[in-house]
């Protein structure tokens, strides 16, 4: 069945840039596609970010998993953006989950990343039950949801508290992710500036919550994406992890594509994208 949605019950999208790409977005994750089956609206307890949609392969058994979390800056978008990915993966054998989670201002970090990672253990915990394999689950998404993605990965201090174990994630691959929140002088009216007052409890909370600066808690392999015309802020964090991540202990691949900040989304349309390539690298242990 094809999925119809409600756009008056959802946040309004603050950059008009973004509502092409909302539009483009909605209308190519309708469903009803060809070998996949959908289970959507998937609840995991009363609250309504409590939710995830899943999309497994006809027949899966045993397969893998990607959890992707959707962008909006923090503050809008929601799950029903990330099923167009869901043929494509399922014509490789994988499971996608799209998980929600609560937005800023009203909530702030790090309230997104407990949801986050609350959302990946009850995936994790019941995605058997739909042909997904608990033991083959990764973590990716864009923009805002490509840091979310890596702060759940990266921040395995927080994982027992939620319900984690030791090795619940396989790897992660974040898309355009804004990946350090630092900034010395964000400009009036900018986006960094609405960081720091919307989406940070205090402005002393922007190196915590920088993925670049959880680095050294890396446990698994990670596959970085962003696109030539992205953002400077998205290109500046991404190149910074490229970095730091050379040579490093574990696998690590930095890729740019010509795309903008929401065209390296969209881009996934494409079921022969080189992205997937780099999630099959990854999962074969590969990269």
């Amino acid at each position: 069945m094809i999925k119809e949605f409600n756009l008056a019950l959802q946040p309004p999208i603050l950059v008009a840039a973004a509502e092409g790409y909302a539009s483009a977005a909605l209308d190519a994750s309708r469903g009803d596609w060809p070998g996949v089956v959908e289970h959507r609206d998937i609840a995991f307890g009363p609250g309504a970010w409590q939710q995830f949609d899943l999309f497994t392969p006809e027949g899966a058994t045993d397969a893998d998993v990607l959890i992707f979390f959707h962008g909006g800056g923090w503050a809008n978008g929601y799950k029903e953006w990330c099923g167009f990915m869901a043929p494509a993966l399922a014509a490789r054998g994988i499971a996608l989950a799209a998980p929600t989670y609560r937005l800023v201002p009203e909530h702030r970090f790090p309230v997104f990343l407990q949801d986050a990672l609350q959302a990946v253990a009850a995936i994790v915990a019941r995605v058997e039950d739909y042909g997904g394999n608990p033991k083959r689950v990764f973590v990716a998404g864009h923009s805002a949801g490509g840091h979310i993605a890596a702060m759940s990965a990266l921040r395995t201090d927080l994982w027992a508290e939620h319900g984690l174990s030791e090795g619940a994630l396989q790897g992660c691959l974040p898309i355009s992710g804004i990946l350090d929140l630092h900034h010395p002088a964000p400009p009036p009216g900018s986006l960094e500036e609405r960081v720091y007052l919307d989406v940070l409890q205090s402005p002393e909370d922007d190196r915590d919550a920088s993925p670049v600066n959880w680095l050294h808690q890396l446990t698994m392999p990670f596959a970085a994406t962003w696109g030539a015309q992205d953002t400077e802020r998205v290109q500046r964090s991404n190149t910074a992890v490229q970095q730091a991540l050379s040579g490093g202990a574990q696998p690590c691949r930095c890729t740019t594509f010509p795309e903008d900040h929401f065209g390296t989304h969209l881009m996934l349309r494409d079921p022969n994208h080189p992205w997937y390539d780099t999630f099959d690298d990854m999962r074969k242990g590969q990269l």
